[in-house]
């Protein structure tokens, strides 16, 4: 029979939410999900789970308990024990020693203040473990080596870590490791020694402004590196020697200023890197040129102002490159060959960059482009035949007011239309005064003139 204040579905039972202050009576023996969260248990009395041979699945959360409970004869048998949001201070190994078959433990948001090498004794195979949201301020070196043959993820974000051991982690076969928003500061050589399979890892919002040479050696297999919200003033290839599998690096908002020519040596395999939110001010010749495998590179949102021809020459696979809120007027009014080598380029966004003219050979090298957004700027003129090279071309993203509609314009509606690209150009008129305000593909073709004082 289900309890009077549960619900029953099944081999699941819901007790979720009725303010208990104790365990139900006669729990069904058939119980296999047993849900006591949202309730208001302080401690669990182990006699109330002698007859639940099937359970496999125990919800705790959002309770008052204080230490991880012993649930009796049923304790051997469970895989998964949720005790988030609760006020336990501790985890002590003689509390797992029962957990035969435990497989993940959520022991996120209680008050946990230190992590001893005697929390996770030998004994439960734990694969998944969440200590993310505690007042965890203390890592003892070989915590976590009593589950170096099961454990894949580990979470231990949020929490008020200053300092990571060197060779703090003995876990072969780890997987994922979240430690973003603790408070790092320096990440030593070989800190991350022993995590051979590690593929995620996680440091965005701590306080790192150091990554000594071979910070994450031993991370060969690694394929996301998060470093975003971090005080980084540079990428050099020390730092980051070893990460030979890495697919993906995010480093915006840090506080980047160069970038050292053979800083991504050892990132062959490198598809997307992020650099948005830093203070670069230029790309220097083949700054980028180690990186023969990247597709995406974001560098929105810095102060570039000087791109230098061949800056991007080696990026051949590049299909996305993301350069809105930069300075780089200069580089579309004035020069030419700054995309060369972007042989497989699709996308280029350029929004917000204070371009206010297109010069005719800007774009060279991009005939394979698809996608360009020259949206927020104050674009006045576009030098003909500027786009014409382009046959891939299906969105032109234009919003401007500030157009010159003399006879140098005239070429550019009816192109715009020809292509089927007006859907995306707003785009009016601010000089000749007669034209002011209009639309640029409402002009009449002979309104489009150059008189002889401004010609001359």
């Amino acid at each position: 029979t289900c309890p009077s204040r549960c619900t029953c579905s099944g081999d699941s039972l819901d007790c979720g939410g009725r303010g208990l202050a104790a365990l139900p009576g006669d729990l069904p023996s058939s119980t296999r999900s047993l849900n006591l969260s949202y309730n208001k248990l302080s401690e669990i009395d182990p006699a109330g789970f002698e007859d639940l041979p099937n359970l496999q699945e125990v919800y705790l959360n959002n309770n008052e308990l204080t230490a991880v409970p012993s649930l009796g004869a049923a304790s051997s048998h469970v895989v998964s024990l949720f005790l988030q949001h609760n006020k336990i201070r501790s985890v002590e190994g003689s509390q797992l020693k029962a957990y035969l078959s435990l497989e993940v433990l959520d022991l996120s948001l209680n008050n946990i203040t230190e992590v001893r090498n005697t929390c996770f004794p030998h004994g439960p195979p734990i694969k998944e473990l969440n200590l993310a949201g505690n007042r965890i301020g203390t890592l003892e070196l070989g915590a976590f080596d009593g589950l170096s043959r099961s454990l894949l993820t580990l979470r231990l974000s949020k929490n008020r870590i200053t300092q990571l051991p060197v060779r703090a982690f003995k876990l072969p076969r780890l997987t994922q490791l979240d430690l973003n928003r603790n408070r790092i500061r320096l990440i030593e050589g070989l800190t991350f020694q022993g995590l051979n399979s590690l593929e995620v890892l996680k440091l965005q919002r701590n306080n790192i402004s150091k990554l000594t040479d071979g910070a994450f050696w031993g991370l060969s297999k690694m394929h996301v590196l998060h470093l975003e919200y971090n005080s980084l003033v540079e990428v050099n290839s020390g730092s980051l020697y070893g990460l030979t599998a890495l697919h993906q690096l995010h480093l915006s908002n840090n506080s980047i200023a160069r970038i050292h020519r053979k800083g991504w040596s050892f990132c062959q395999k490198l598809h997307e890197l992020v650099l948005s939110f830093n203070n670069l001010t230029r790309l220097d010749e083949e700054s980028l040129a180690e990186l023969s495998s990247l597709s995406v590179l974001r560098l929105s949102h810095n102060s570039i102002s000087h791109i230098a021809e061949g800056a991007f020459k080696g990026l051949r696979s590049l299909r996305v490159l993301d350069l809105d809120h930069n300075e780089i007027s200069g580089t579309i009014e004035d020069t030419s060959g700054a995309f060369s080598g972007l042989d497989s380029l699709s996308k280029l966004t350029l929004f917000g960059n204070k371009i206010k003219s297109v010069a005719k050979r800007a774009f060279s090298g991009l005939e394979g482009l698809e996608h360009l957004n020259l949206g927020g700027n104050a674009i006045r003129s576009v030098q003909f035949d500027a786009f014409v090279k382009m046959k891939n071309l299906k969105e032109l993203h234009i919003s401007s007011d500030s157009f010159l509609c003399d006879c140098q314009l005239k070429w550019l509606p009816p192109w715009l239309i020809g292509r089927m690209l007006q859907a995306f150009v707003t785009a009016t008129c601010a000089h000749p005064e007669s034209l002011k305000g209009q639309s640029i593909f409402s002009v009449p073709p002979e309104s489009f003139v150059c008189d002889d004082f401004l010609k001359a």
